[in-house]
C-alpha cells in the first residue's frame, strides 16, 4: 500500500477513535433511545468545528484532502485534542508542512561563540538560529528552563513557549512574555516570508496553538527588549532576571545569544543554590570498600 494511503488511513482511524470517545452531553446534545453510534456523529463534529460535513467525512474515509492549518486547529478543538494529539493530527494531515525536515542538521556556531556561551556561566544562556531553534545552551540554562534537546519540537523556543506546560508555569508573567516573543519573531523574520521552513513552522504553530494563531494574526512587531522576567522554579521559588538577546557579527551573524542575569541578591542566591544542588546530584556516588585484614 502506498505510503500516502497508509498515512490517510491512520488519520481516519485516529479521527474516528477521538470522535467516538466524546460525550454528546458536553456539546449540549440530548441523546435519544435510538442513537446507536458511540460518541458524536460525523455531522456533529463538523458542526462543532465549523467545517463542511462532506469534507470531514472524506477525512474519515481516508480520502486525499488538503486541510488548511486553520481547519485542523478548529477540528482539534472540536475533538478536544490535547496538545500532543493536535501535533499528531497535523503530522498525519499535513506532512508537507513539517518544518523540521528543512531544519535538520542546523548550522553550528563557531568555536569562539561556543566558548563565550560556556564562559557566561553561572548566568543561564543559550544560542538560537533564525528559526528560534536552540543549537547550544550552557548548564545553568538547562537547569533553569529544562533540557532543550528533549522535546518533539527540536528545541524550538516559540513552540515550547506555547506548547510546553512546564514553561507556562515557569514564566510567572507568561502572557506578557509569550506575546512579546511572537511580536519579536514576526519582526525578525520579516525577510523570510518565502522561506519554506519558516512557512511550515508558522503553519504548524498556528495549527497547534490557538493563542499563537491569534497573536500572529494581530501582526504586532517588537524589537528584542532588555527586560525583567520572573522565573518560578519548583525547587527554589521565584527568581527575577534581566533578560537580553544579542546578535553577534561576522560568521555568527545568523545566531542569537539569549542571556539571563539575576536582577537582585535574592535571585542570585537562589540560582546559586539551584546550580549547587544540581552539581551535587550529578556527582558519582563512591562506595567505600571494606579493608582487608
Amino acid at each position: 500500500m502506498p505510503f500516502d494511503q497508509t498515512r490517510r488511513d491512520a488519520l481516519a482511524q485516529f479521527l474516528r477513535g477521538r470522535r467516538e470517545r466524546l460525550d454528546p452531553a458536553d456539546f449540549g446534545i440530548t441523546v435519544g433511545g435510538r442513537r446507536r453510534a458511540a460518541g458524536l456523529r460525523r455531522e456533529e463534529v463538523a458542526d462543532a468545528a465549523g467545517i463542511s460535513t462532506t469534507w470531514y467525512v472524506w477525512l474519515e474515509q481516508g480520502r486525499n484532502v488538503n486541510a488548511s492549518p486553520h481547519a485542523l486547529r478548529s477540528l482539534g478543538k472540536a475533538l478536544r485534542l490535547s496538545p500532543s494529539e493536535q501535533t499528531y493530527l497535523f503530522h498525519l494531515a499535513r506532512p508537507d508542512l513539517d518544518w523540521q525536515r528543512g531544519a535538520v542538521s542546523p548550522g553550528l556556531p563557531t568555536a569562539d561563540l561556543l566558548a563565550l556561551l560556556k564562559g557566561l556561566a553561572p548566568h543561564p544562556a543559550y544560542i538560537t538560529n533564525r528559526y528560534r531553534q536552540v543549537v547550544a545552551s550552557n548548564q545553568p540554562a538547562r537547569v533553569l528552563l529544562g533540557d532543550f534537546a528533549e522535546d518533539e519540537w527540536s528545541g524550538n523556543l516559540i513552540a515550547r513557549m506555547f506548547l510546553d506546560p512546564l514553561w507556562r508555569e515557569r514564566f510567572v508573567d507568561w502572557p506578557t512574555v509569550a506575546r512579546s516573543v511572537v511580536a519579536q519573531f514576526r519582526l525578525a523574520t520579516a525577510t523570510m516570508a518565502d522561506d519554506p521552513v519558516m512557512t511550515s513552522l508558522v503553519s504548524r504553530l498556528m495549527a497547534s496553538s490557538e493563542t499563537f494563531a491569534q497573536w500572529w494574526r494581530d501582526r504586532e512587531l517588537a524589537d528584542p527588549p532588555i527586560w525583567r522576567k520572573t522565573v518560578r522554579h519548583p525547587r527554589v521559588g521565584d527568581m527575577s532576571f534581566d533578560f537580553a538577546t544579542l546578535q553577534p557579527s561576522g560568521r555568527d551573524r545568523d545566531f542569537f545569544v539569549s542571556l539571563y542575569t539575576p536582577a537582585d541578591n535574592k535571585s542570585r542566591d537562589r540560582l546559586a543554590r539551584l546550580l549547587a544542588a544540581e552539581t551535587a546530584a550529578r556527582k558519582p556516588v563512591t562506595i567505600a570498600r571494606p579493608r582487608r585484614r
